[in-house]
């Protein structure tokens, strides 16, 4: 049967690849088109309205430089870049600091609890951004609950989270995760003989993390920082939240409050604005790539790790992990239990029992009008763009990974840009992209799929960075057995690489379904009334005065996170379980 088989379809196999070649090079093209479309179209129309003399649904108009000229002349514009230039730099200081002391203590050391506490370390970076700042608000901000208390009965001050100092502390527990997975994973990668060595000629502990393993760690630590830097550049909720209060304005409030308050916004001033952060983004993450580029000369091993000997830490076992654990609890735990107890009272004070203010109304509002509404645009944005994305993002790895297409090496850090640029940028882009383009954008600006793109572009890197590495370690020749027996490009992929790649699909989609969830920068420029979302409706209200239903809203983001991700882990480990037995 086996000669049969040979004889019958070898003189089929040449027809099928002629048949077979265009199309596969035909969706290559298509994909690449449509993601580097997709990412850097709504750019175009972002440059084009920085240097018109006219909103761009204002009628005629002329080029001009003017807006960069009033943008550069404006005091409050270098006074608001002043101050994000200090918030990033101490943001990322005690981030990058922080990360690098935790990895090291989980990754190298024999410090009790370790893989719990680098696990629990992660939080801040799974749960909702805008509820974590909001619970920090709750506790920790002027007349929180638990700053009245240390103030009423202890007589002591705490933190002051309305000044940059303060700001940075909370954008610094966000973005810690940042540098401990990098720094972690560097880590992992090392061999820790160089670390014996010296230990074995006599070096304390202390001698060799300073003069090993941090030089050893210094790539990871300058990719971290510039991504982190990145990222607090970027940073909205926080400075707007905290800052505005006390007349703090950084770029992204400038920009944003240019943009909103008044009944004429100056949008060539706001679109040259966000001209300039887009390119120290574009030049923070070219600057990056080079760092990451030079990283593998500082790896003691290359491919698989070495063996890795823990570091005794002996008397400070127990003191450092305390100091991990209470970290965690002071940064997370207790801003999210905050935001838990505010949603059921009815205000949160010191003077007065909870339980003598508990009420359900905070609930009850969620079930009508704005609030459920945006919880329902949330939820379904949420389940369609997690799958949209993860089936693009699979299809433009493919094509940057597995195919021979001359412009793939480009996908890559396409797909990695959307995350280093801020995301009211991205709004303001995709705001003018939809009104240039006529009837179809003038249908996405009037409900909420054009959100629902907005959030997809924005939160598509992280679905690459879960698939690339699964891709990578999936061996191209099966692929190349694949074709020897006539399959074409698209029939080896579909048949071969993705039932392969399944475990990452599905933390793809995990994880985009939270991220798209929890999302809201992008939608602050493009909301109606009628498309609210989650985030949206949150800031708004808050910015109103309400507290308490604002603290439940983000009580449902939590609670359906933690929910997705704990289903996920499980489905995700029995599937990774079973396909390794099997």
């Amino acid at each position: 049967m086996a000669q049969v088989t040979t004889t019958t379809y070898e003189p089929v196999a040449p027809v099928r690849r002629s048949r077979s070649l265009p199309t596969a090079g035909s969706l290559q093209w298509l994909v690449w088109l449509v993601v580097v479309g997709l990412i850097l179209g709504p750019f175009i129309p972002l440059v084009y309205a920085s240097i018109r003399d006219r909103p761009l649904y204002e009628a005629g108009g002329a080029f001009t430089a003017g807006a960069y000229r009033d943008l550069l002349s404006d005091t409050a514009f270098w006074h608001a870049a002043l101050h994000t230039l200090e918030y990033a730099a101490l943001t990322t200081t005690l981030s990058v600091v922080a990360g690098g002391a935790i990895a090291i203590l989980v990754a190298r050391t024999d410090l009790p609890w370790r893989k719990a506490l680098g696990r629990l370390t992660l939080l801040p970076l799974l749960l909702p951004s805008l509820g974590i700042v909001l619970g920090w608000i709750v506790v920790w901000g002027p007349g929180g609950y638990l700053s009245s208390l240390v103030h009423t009965h202890l007589h002591l001050g705490t933190l002051d989270i309305n000044t940059i100092p303060g700001m940075s502390v909370i954008e610094a527990t966000r973005l810690l995760p940042v540098a401990y997975m990098t720094c972690e994973a560097a880590l992992a990668r090392a061999d820790s003989s160089l670390e014996d060595a010296a230990r074995s000629a006599g070096s304390s502990p202390i001698r060799v993390l300073r003069s090993i393993t941090i030089p050893m760690l210094r790539p990871a630590l300058l990719n971290s920082g510039t991504l982190i830097f990145t990222l607090s550049i970027a940073s909205l909720g926080i400075p707007l939240l905290l800052g505005t209060q006390h007349n703090i304005q950084f770029l992204s409030t400038y920009l944003y409050l240019q943009w909103t308050n008044g009944a004429t916004p100056d949008s060539p001033l706001v679109s040259a604005g966000a001209m300039l952060l887009l390119l120290v983004a574009t030049l923070l993450l070219l600057l990056r790539n080079r760092m990451l580029g030079a990283e593998a000369r500082y790896i003691s091993v290359a491919g698989k790790a070495g063996r890795t000997a823990m570091l005794s830490l002996r008397m400070w076992r127990w003191p450092l992990a305390i100091v991990v654990a209470l970290y965690i609890v002071f940064s997370t735990l207790v801003p999210v239990i905050g935001l838990a107890l505010m949603s059921f009272v009815a205000f949160l004070t010191p003077l007065i029992a909870p339980w003598h203010l508990f009420t359900w109304s905070n609930w009850h509002i969620l079930g009508s009008g704005i609030y459920l509404r945006s919880i329902e645009h949330s939820a379904l944005l949420a389940l369609i763009g997690g799958l949209v994305t993860t089936a693009l993002v699979a299809l433009a790895t493919l094509v940057a990974h597995r195919s021979k297409l001359p412009t793939r090496k480009s996908l890559p850090f396409v797909m990695l840009y959307p995350r280093a640029i801020p995301g009211l940028i991205i709004g303001i882009g995709f705001f003018w992209a939809y009104l240039l383009t006529g009837a179809p954008g003038s249908w996405l600006r009037q409900g909420i799929w054009g959100i629902l793109l907005a959030f997809c572009i924005r939160n598509l890197p992280f679905a690459y960075v879960v698939m690339y590495p699964t891709m990578a370690r999936i061996g191209e020749e099966l692929d190349r057995a694949g074709r020897s027996v006539g399959a074409g490009w698209w029939r080896t992929c579909r048949s071969i690489v993705l039932p392969l790649l399944k475990p990452a699909l599905f933390a793809s989609f995990v994880l985009m379904f939270v991220e798209i969830l929890n999302d809201y920068d992008p939608a602050l420029f493009l909301v109606r009334p009628g498309t609210e979302v989650i985030g949206t409706t949150m800031l708004d209200t808050f910015l109103q005065g309400i507290v308490g239903p604002v603290a439940s809203l983000a009580m449902v983001q939590v609670g359906v996170t933690v929910i997705v991700l704990a289903i996920g882990t499980l489905v995700l480990k029995v599937r990774v379980t079973g396909g390794h037995d099997a």
